[in-house]
């Protein structure tokens, strides 16, 4: 019994040995990371120096400060790794000290020290090759990045002449403005010797515009050519007054008067098909690139188009297995490369890769109970880009999830402003526009589901509805309510309802 229990110490023993060069080769990796460490530090601290030097004064205690960080991180660092390299030594103490009992316990010992001992030996043997070897407490990466850009800095500019404010001239006031269209005016600025300015200076440029509270967006930006640009949207129509001042002075003719007439929408392009039909066009969606992407419920697919309108491809078929569908009613961008689609008989929401066509994920099944959803008919993000916001049509109410699918709060199933029938939703300033069909108006609730305000009544005249279908907001922030029944377009301006 006692030689098999020798046998067994030895083989022990050998593991024991084997641990001491993994324990060398921790050391190893250790030391390098040191030597490592020291190296890019020492780069490091040079490339502080020359970046440093381009600039005096100063930037030379900037230099001192990031020298000393780096001092710091040096000797913090070297101590952990003093103190991690430590510990292996110790570790690799231990297993040269186990190794030299077991080798004494066979040798030397009887054999009845050796069957007094094997349990001991086992267990600390066990508990010596168990043990797990300290990871590096800290890596050697370290690299300076210079922000200094000399090339940037400027002393200042020469201005040779005064701006003759009389005889700058602003272009643009012909123009056809429209009201929910950005305008834009160019003032044209003119030294004292009746020449263009060509340069940039540091003339001050104010534009007011009255009534201030039916203009958004007034923006006044300088071009390379030293001329203004001024770009603002006017929320309804009406005559509006432009007065504008340089270097606090009246331009000639200042204010001056512009008639801004209704929103006129005209057809400024169409999709290149390639080939391919559009059976029924019932929800589009344009992210950030200008990619565009067509919900075609009569097709049972999504019809995807560059910035310029060309087809790219075609996602999903009928059906009703992940990545196939059946009645796609809506869309919209989650991110410039996915989509979520409204996918109305199939009861669920599918979302797709639009540069490759692949599905990414579902939620959502026929029923009344929260996430559950019943013909839906529209889809939008919420402003902050946290929420999916679903109007859910014959559930008579609008369902709030999360971005991985999950329900959060619904809203408008209650209460003497309850929905009939919710065709669309979408999400502005912190509210949510419904279009409510069978009461045909809009509804607006706050960002909890409480109801604001409604606009909107049945008839063909301006600001009424019937049956309104689709609602979205333009860039200008306009919202835009579709009637189906009557073909017409009711818009209406955020100045009256936001």
């Amino acid at each position: 019994a006692a030689d098999d229990e020798k046998a067994n110490i030895t083989a022990r023993a050998k593991l024991v040995e084997e641990m001491k060069e993994v324990c060398r080769g921790v050391i190893r990796e250790f030391e390098n990371t040191e030597n490592e460490l020291e190296t890019n530090i020492t780069t490091a601290k040079r490339q502080v120096s020359q970046a440093t030097e381009q600039m005096m004064g100063k930037l030379r205690q900037l230099e001192r400060e990031a020298i000393t960080a780096l001092e710091k991180t040096r000797v913090s660092r070297i101590e952990k790794l003093h103190s991690g390299k430590a510990s292996v030594f110790s570790f690799e103490k231990q297993l040269d000290q186990a190794f030299e009992f077991s080798n004494n316990l066979v040798e030397r010992s009887s054999s009845s020290d050796i069957m007094l001992n094997k349990k001991n030996v086992e267990e600390r043997i066990k508990d010596l090759i168990d043990t797990t070897m300290p990871a590096l407490p800290v890596s050697s990466c370290v690299e300076f990045v210079s922000k200094c850009e000399p090339e940037s800095l400027s002393l200042g500019f020469t201005k040779f002449s005064k701006t003759d404010v009389q005889g700058s001239t602003v272009e643009g006031l012909d123009q056809n403005f429209q009201a929910g269209v950005e305008a834009e005016l160019l003032i044209c600025l003119k030294s004292s010797e009746g020449e263009i300015r060509n340069t940039q200076h540091t003339d001050r440029v104010e534009i007011h515009i009255d009534p201030a509270d039916q203009v958004r967006s007034l923006v006044t930006s300088e071009k390379e050519d030293g001329n203004f640009q001024a770009k603002f949207v006017a929320k309804v129509p009406g005559t509006y007054k432009i007065e504008l001042k340089i270097n606090g002075q009246k331009l000639a003719k200042s204010p001056f008067s512009i008639l801004v007439n209704a929103r006129e929408l005209n057809v400024v392009g169409k999709l290149d098909l390639h080939g391919e039909m559009l059976r029924g066009p019932a929800g589009i969606a344009v992210n950030s690139k200008g990619v565009i992407a067509v919900a075609d419920r009569d097709g049972h697919c999504i019809l995807v188009f560059d910035e310029t309108g060309k087809f790219v491809r075609k996602i999903g078929s009928y059906g009703d297995e992940n990545g196939q569908l059946e009645d796609p009613v809506d869309v919209t961008f989650v991110n410039d490369d996915e989509i979520l689609v409204v996918e109305q008989c199939n009861h669920r929401m599918q979302q797709f890769n639009v540069q490759t066509g692949n599905f990414v994920k579902s939620f959502g099944k026929k029923g009344s109970r929260d996430g559950e959803l019943k013909y839906h008919l529209s889809v939008c993000i919420t402003s902050d880009g946290r929420f999916i916001v679903v109007a859910d049509f014959y559930n008579f109410r609008i369902q709030v999830f999360t971005m991985d699918g999950e329900p959060v709060f619904k809203f408008g199933d209650s209460g003497p402003e309850r929905l009939d029938h919710p065709l669309s939703c979408v999400c502005y300033e912190e509210k949510f526009f419904v279009t409510d069909l069978n009461n045909n108006c809009v509804k607006v609730f706050d960002q909890r589901g409480q109801f604001l305000y409604k606009f909107g009544e049945k008839g063909n005249g301006d600001g009424q509805m019937d049956r309104q279908y689709g609602l979205c907001v333009d860039k200008h922030n306009n919202s835009v309510t579709e009637c189906v029944a009557l073909a017409i377009v009711s818009r209406k301006e955020h100045a009256a309802n936001v």
